[in-house]
């Protein structure tokens, strides 16, 4: 279309909505629409709501006190995801300018009956995921789709981190917040309930917070791993998606996938653009591997006659492992197959071995039991849909065994028992009779069952820090209602002893009090591994020092001796239940049967940094990740003597025409107990039993060192 007047301003019907829109400057010349950027005479002329919804004004921040506090969240963002992850990925090895093309047929546009064909059209060259969300104004939101190791999430976090930079010149602007759809899986709540959970587990951010900063559109969602959501779940996160975003429009999100899982999906997104990130194309592979020089030589004279190999290495994240793993090696040390699947297993054990065998970083584990670890670790993950580790996030449903589940209870049964003895005991003192070991003996069994009975989950107690008058008053003012008429009945069933009586009622609004009045940090400045149970125990010792300070305090005006022992009683009762406490009993219940059976170290903290450190893991705030979902679905697949008895089996993708080859026991006398039958120039490894090619020299299956039989 040519228009030969001058232009003015026009007004644009577009589907069902009518939106007025300002054109200016030359003629317009051009006739193709490309996602919700229209490219005219080769430069980008923006149209916020071609294919969106119109916004207006989110709530701006009042106080100075919400500046820090978004402050803070963006701090932490940065130092978690750009810092802590794209910083160090393993794509940064590879600066090779990732290709986009346009995918207008990913998602569902509301309001507009038919688009251009214009689906699966490479972006000009130059235009970045940077330059396409920029275009797209107001209410932005956007698909991002690539093949496994292409790229996906570094583009993501390259994106995150220009909103970071622009959030930082205007602490009006949304916050951009990273997150990982996998988690959503476990409860498949709502979004909006989702996302708060989110923050307050990964960035301690206050849970009312979280809900206001939502509430107000203050948000910018950048969401990985859709693919990662449990299958049976992805249709109803999708939906769940498409929900929040109707109710929150002008809430900017960005959404990540692997393409063949998303294609799979009979729903769509309702996003107004998404994107693919390309394949590298083999003159950028070429052209990057002869910039490495002469260590790489058996790689590149291996890929100019090995198909499969070349295919593998159009993934971004497989070349860079490339590279590492295969650094000064020889062509004989190379697979020689034409399976895909054979290449990877064999890359991922080269580059397990290659980071174990690192000469800068010191070993501080053995190699056999540090793999045992993280092969227990990508198991729990992969049948939990999770993509972050939190040690205190591990719950009493990582037991596999039934052995396991009744020493965890019988232990969970003994800690009630003890909290239940106590109380018993604290009846006793009360009423000064001889029924103290009556009182005992109910007290046990029933804070035994009590306790078992709650071991679905452990609930640390984190947030404990600062007194709000306010607060304590009003849950004085409230507590009146029930502590009262509880302290008099008390007093009555205690021969009319109404002093007793008013003595429990005063000491119940004292707890009420202190512990009322005592307010959680909106959200905390600093993260650490296992913060959540390092919390909890923080503040069991602050709420028991409140409840002895209070019995003691009682104690000596009453004049009753009893009442010392009580007011020191009442500490311990108060840490333990209400304080977190049991929650800090339960959790080191629970590792240290872990620890016994050979799962995880005593140190975790300490391993999981060693992981770090050899690059099979990245620090998250907190939490720890793989570098890459395709190593930790390796390590869920490799099999372990001292671990697959106990833990449940992860579907693997095993490639037919070189799956291994196992014995038919089928009606075979003592077959059972002979060795698998050797294929014709493999090795059988000693550990797994799977046929390996010739030349291999760990394991395709478990990554055993193979042994090659002596001549």
């Amino acid at each position: 279309m040519t228009t030969n007047q001058e232009p003015d301003n026009r007004s644009i019907n577009i589907g069902s909505g009518n939106y007025n829109e300002s054109i200016q400057g030359d003629y317009i010349q051009g006739d193709f629409i490309q996602g919700s950027v229209i490219y005219v005479n080769k430069s980008l002329f923006q149209i916020s709501d071609l294919l969106g919804r119109r916004t207006s004004d989110v709530a701006k921040p009042a106080t100075q006190e919400e500046y820090k506090q978004r402050k803070v969240l963006l701090n932490k963002v940065k130092n978690y995801w750009i810092e802590g992850v794209l910083e160090k990925s393993l794509h940064t090895r590879v600066m090779i300018s990732l290709g986009l093309e346009e995918r207008l047929d990913a998602v569902e546009h509301l309001g507009i009956d038919e688009l251009p064909d214009k689906s699966g059209q490479a972006l000009p060259t130059g235009v970045g995921v940077t330059d396409v969300f920029n275009q797209m104004g107001e209410g932005r939101t956007l698909l991002i789709l690539g093949e496994p190791g292409a790229g996906k999430t570094t583009t993501l976090l390259t994106l995150t981190k220009h909103l970071i930079t622009r959030t930082e010149q205007d602490l009006s602007r949304p916050i951009p917040v990273v997150f990982n759809l996998s988690s959503w899986a476990s409860k498949r709540q709502n979004i909006a309930d989702w996302v708060v959970q989110e923050l307050n587990r990964q960035y301690k951010v206050s849970k009312s917070l979280a809900k206001a900063w939502i509430k107000k559109q203050q948000l910018l969602l950048t969401l990985d791993g859709l693919d990662e959501v449990k299958s049976e779940y992805r249709e109803d996160c999708v939906q769940a998606l498409n929900e929040f975003m109707q109710k929150h429009g002008q809430t900017e999100i960005v959404v990540c996938s692997r393409i063949q899982d998303y294609n799979a999906l009979s729903t769509r997104l309702q996003l107004q653009g998404a994107i693919c990130v390309q394949s590298l194309t083999d003159e950028q592979i070429k052209q990057y591997l002869n910039s490495a020089g002469n260590q790489l030589e058996a790689l590149r004279t291996l890929l100019e006659k090995d198909t499969a190999l070349q295919e593998l290495a159009k993934s971004p994240l497989t070349l860079s492992v490339m590279t590492l793993a295969y650094e000064g090696k020889l062509v004989e040390d190379l697979p020689q197959t034409n399976s895909i699947e054979e290449h990877r297993r064999h890359l991922f054990n080269t580059y397990i071995e290659t980071m174990f065998s690192r000469k800068e970083a010191k070993q501080k584990y053995p190699k056999e039991q540090a793999t045992r670890w993280l092969i227990w670790l990508a198991k729990r993950l992969s049948q939990t849909s999770q993509t972050m580790f939190l040690i205190e996030g591990l719950q009493p449903t990582c037991f596999q065994t039934k052995t396991q589940k009744i020493l965890y209870r019988i232990g969970s049964f003994l800690i009630g028992g003890l909290l239940g003895g106590l109380i018993g005991a604290l009846i006793g003192l009360l009423d000064q009779s001889k029924s103290f070991e009556l009182s005992l003996l109910i007290g046990v069994p029933i804070g035994g069952l009590s306790l078992l009975l709650q071991m679905t989950e452990i609930k640390t107690v984190e947030t404990l820090k600062l007194w709000s008058w306010q607060e304590a008053r009003k849950l004085l003012i409230n507590g009146l209602v029930v502590t009262l008429p509880l302290g008099l009945i008390v007093g009555l069933l205690n021969k009319g002893n109404l002093l007793l009586g008013v003595i429990y009622w005063l000491i119940a609004e004292l707890i009420l009090g202190l512990l009322g009045g005592l307010r959680g940090l909106e959200i905390q400045r600093k993260t650490s591994p296992n913060q959540g149970i390092s919390n909890s125990g923080r503040n069991a010792l602050i709420v028991g020092l409140i409840g002895g300070l209070i019995g003691l305090l009682i104690g000596q005006l009453s004049g009753k001796p009893n009442w010392v022992l009580l007011g020191l009683d009442f500490g311990l009762i108060f840490g333990l239940i209400f304080g977190g406490g049991k929650a800090c009993i339960q959790h080191f219940t629970l590792r240290f049967i872990l620890y016994t059976k050979g799962y995880i170290p005593s140190n975790y903290a300490h391993f999981l940094d060693y992981g770090t450190e050899r690059i099979f893991l990245q620090k998250v705030g907190g939490g720890y990740i793989f570098v890459h979902r395709m190593l930790l679905e390796h390590f869920a697949q490799m099999a372990s003597v001292s671990v697959q008895s106990t833990i449940a089996p992860i579907p693997q993708s095993i490639d037919r025409n070189n799956a291994p080859t196992k014995p038919d026991l089928t009606n075979v006398g003592n077959s059972a107990s002979q060795p698998p039958t050797p294929v014709q120039n493999h090795l059988v490894c000693t550990n797994c039993g799977n046929n390996n090619p010739s030349n291999f020299k760990f394991c395709s299956k478990c990554g055993i060192p193979l042994i090659k039989p002596s001549i």
